[in-house]
């Protein structure tokens, strides 16, 4: 595409892929078959606790502690536990991003780890990392009728922002509450973000929310060197 070649090297060569990914997941927002299997994962007690308390809290807990599990990066084998090697093998859609194969040298045991963009199956693994969290924890709150959109931070991070009382709230289901609701200088607080680019995904638009999770907005400004970047990607991702 020749609007992103023309600044290629603002951002990863991977750009395009994210775009394509964020707005296909969240047109599986839209979906209504997917929103009833997701919404049938939930727990009817937990259901309960947020329609009489209307708070994320017991959803957030059940999601983080009861439902999905962590996949490392680095990987010791279940049989002799010495760290696997990894290999990369990269997909050829959204649907499937990526497979992450791990070996150990040692007794030959293999452990697959697909990178999946499709909501029924992450649904059905319940293993990844931030992008499969957020991505399927996204799904879960629309199923409940909370909007919510795709948060990318271009380093090394993705979370949620759900449409509260008519305003967009910070949700990362990957941290303790209450830090995982309405907590969005975290990042840059405890973790030392330099942001440049912050970005959230809806299925027909995208948005710059960069200074909402920063409290050194001239700092981002400095690192930004491509005044119209923004309106770049969204005439990227109407296009898609």
């Amino acid at each position: 595409m020749r609007i992103f070649r023309s600044f290629n090297q603002l951002l990863s060569h991977n750009t395009i892929d994210t775009f394509i990914l964020y707005k296909r997941v969240c047109e599986q927002y839209n979906n209504a078959d997917i929103m009833n299997l997701v919404k049938d994962l939930i727990p009817s007690s937990v259901l309960k606790l947020y329609y009489t308390e209307q708070d994320l809290k017991p959803i957030l807990h059940w999601f983080k502690y009861d439902f999905m599990r962590w996949m490392p990066k680095l990987l010791r084998c279940e049989k002799c536990h010495y760290e696997m090697d990894v290999q990369v093998v990269t997909g050829n859609s959204w649907r499937l991003r990526a497979t992450e194969i791990y070996l150990c040298d040692k007794c030959g045991f293999e452990q697959v780890f697909p990178r999946y963009g499709e909501i029924r199956k992450i649904a059905v693994t319940r293993l990844g990392r931030c992008s499969e969290w957020s991505l399927l924890f996204g799904a879960i709150l629309s199923s409940i009728s909370i909007k919510t959109r795709i948060v990318h931070d271009f380093l090394d991070h993705c979370w949620n922002e759900s449409s509260i009382n008519d305003s967009w709230l910070h949700v990362d289901s990957t941290l303790e509450f209450p830090i995982s609701l309405n907590h969005p200088h975290y990042y840059e607080q405890n973790w030392g973000k330099k942001f440049r680019y912050v970005l959230a995904f809806s299925h027909d638009s995208l948005e710059d929310v960069t200074m909402i999770y920063s409290e050194q907005q001239d700092n981002v400004l400095k690192r930004r060197n491509h005044k119209n970047a923004v309106g770049e990607f969204k005439k990227i991702y109407s296009k898609i």
